[in-house]
């Protein structure tokens, strides 16, 4: 009977792990579906999945060789997707003084990507500059944050693009307010360089061609009288 109950045990511990091992292949299936889907622009599919995923992450959480990390990376995920998408009210309320700081501290990820929701969003609702520089104030205390929570966890990487964006933003302040910046002009009426010219024909006559010098014309004196070289055979 020892034996029938060891070998029960043994079937029902192999088919949990089993189990286990098929849904995480199912869930690194979807994560990589979904980052398919973003890549290739389709953020609706790319969203639809990762709240999936996230749901079936918050569950594995709980447990403490796992942790908040893998529940983390997608919260980030999905925020990138409103970024790209200009949904910056979506990631940054304008009723909210400082949206960084309701974000664990933790995921530093997230809060860069809120952070660049918060410049993004106040540059496009600013209407004079007295307001860009209310709006670039927030964006500096919400760099801060970022920068803290970066170097305090050991994210070197997160902390140098923090350090830089913030820097940035406080130049641009003080270029605002001193006046030698204004208000950016919106979003769908930037324009991005000069329209191309189409190429003139004539240019194809003046193209000219250089021939490298055989050694025997750079030897003798009268370049191009070279005879051509014999053939063999």
């Amino acid at each position: 009977m020892k034996g029938i109950a060891g070998c029960v045990v043994g079937a029902i511990v192999l088919a949990v792990l089993g189990g286990v091992c098929l849904g995480a292949s199912r869930l690194d299936r979807q994560m990589a579906g979904a980052q398919h889907a973003f890549l290739t622009s389709d953020y609706d599919a790319a969203d639809a999945s990762f709240e999936a995923v996230e749901r079936y992450y918050r569950y594995i959480s709980r447990l403490p060789w796992v942790g908040d990390g893998p529940v983390n990376d997608v919260r980030a995920r999905r925020a990138a997707i409103k970024y790209w998408q200009r949904q910056y009210g979506a990631l940054a309320p304008a009723e909210r003084t400082d949206p960084v700081a309701d974000i664990e501290a933790d995921n530093v990820p997230l809060q860069m990507i809120v952070a660049d929701s918060v410049y993004r969003g106040g540059q496009a609702q600013a209407k004079d500059r007295a307001a860009l520089a209310r709006a670039l104030d927030s964006s500096v205390a919400a760099y801060r944050t970022v920068l803290s929570n970066a170097w305090r966890s050991g994210n070197t990487a997160y902390g140098d693009v923090a350090a830089y964006n913030y820097e940035y933003v406080v130049r641009l302040r003080a270029d605002v307010v001193r006046g030698r910046r204004g208000v950016p002009p919106p979003a769908d009426h930037r324009t991005f360089g000069a329209e191309g010219k189409p190429e003139d024909p004539a240019f194809e006559n003046e193209f000219k061609r250089y021939v490298p010098l055989e050694k025997e014309e750079r030897d003798d004196g009268n370049p191009g009288k070279v005879p051509p070289p014999a053939r063999k055979g």
